[in-house]
């Protein structure tokens, strides 16, 4: 018996199809093995994960209970997230100390320094202190410093339009028919002199460190009746689980908010 070639091409091209789509199904249940693998040996590590650095007696990675082991007996579990809070002087100034957990475990502490007076001269002796144990700072930024150089670069734009119009005049002996600096230029200049004239008051500072397990952020800010200078220390093990545990906070005080509405 012969086979039409009108018949055997479909056939043909069910059985590839079928062949085809088991072996794609296969790999797909092996991919998903091998990520569920993965997901499994990660979430053993981690659990079992403990750094031999932390902030003061504590250590990333440990729990509730251990964490509460190694602090006073009058650190207390806050919020509906269980953060532990105590008070405590750090490098001499009162402060409230707030140890944030991920997954269950140790993720980041946060220092609240206490009515701080001065808030440039504070955030600059405690990044002292913080270069002396953890060396050059990764970043270092000041508003009213950026404020400041914004005002310089104005100014030197315009002087130099200026001194260029008056060598050219010099040169042609014809004075120019308009100014040298157009009225954006001086507006460009008066809003940077504005700015960084506010900046003395209204700032914000902002300064990393980092160590093989840590990461450390020190921000001061002041602002018309408010002031403020908080250090964070944040494990980089276990920081992108912390960034999921912040947003699931996030998401959980804007649903809060919007029923007061």
């Amino acid at each position: 018996m012969r086979w039409s070639s009108t018949l055997l091409l479909p056939l043909c091209l069910a059985t590839t199809a079928c062949g085809t789509s088991a072996k794609h199904q296969a790999l797909i249940e092996r991919r998903d093995a091998i990520r569920m693998a993965d997901a499994e040996r990660e979430q053993g590590a981690r659990e079992a994960y403990r750094s031999a650095t932390g902030f003061q007696d504590t250590r990333w990675g440990m729990t509730r209970s251990e964490t509460l082991a190694a602090l006073p007996a009058r650190a207390r579990l806050i919020g509906a997230w269980e953060d532990v809070h105590v008070t405590d002087v750090v490098a001499g100034r009162p402060a409230d100390v707030y140890y944030v957990f991920a997954e269950g475990q140790l993720a980041a502490v946060t220092l609240s320094f206490r009515a701080p007076g001065a808030v440039r001269g504070d955030f600059d002796s405690v990044a002292e202190l913080l270069t002396r144990k953890y060396g050059k700072p990764e970043s270092m930024e000041d508003s009213a410093r950026d404020a400041e150089s914004r005002l310089a670069l104005a100014q030197m734009s315009n002087n130099l339009s200026e001194a260029s119009a008056n060598y050219h005049a010099w040169r042609s002996g014809v004075r120019p028919s308009g100014p040298a600096v157009d009225n954006f230029g001086r507006q460009l200049e008066a809003n940077a002199r504005t700015d960084a004239a506010l900046a003395h008051y209204d700032y914000l500072l902002q300064g990393s460190w980092k160590d093989a397990d840590t990461e450390l952020r020190l921000t001061g800010s002041q602002s018309p009746g408010a002031r403020s200078l908080m250090l964070t220390y944040t494990s980089l093990r276990l920081r992108p689980y912390l960034a999921k545990e912040l947003a699931v906070r996030d998401e959980q005080r804007k649903v809060e908010q919007s029923r007061e509405l």
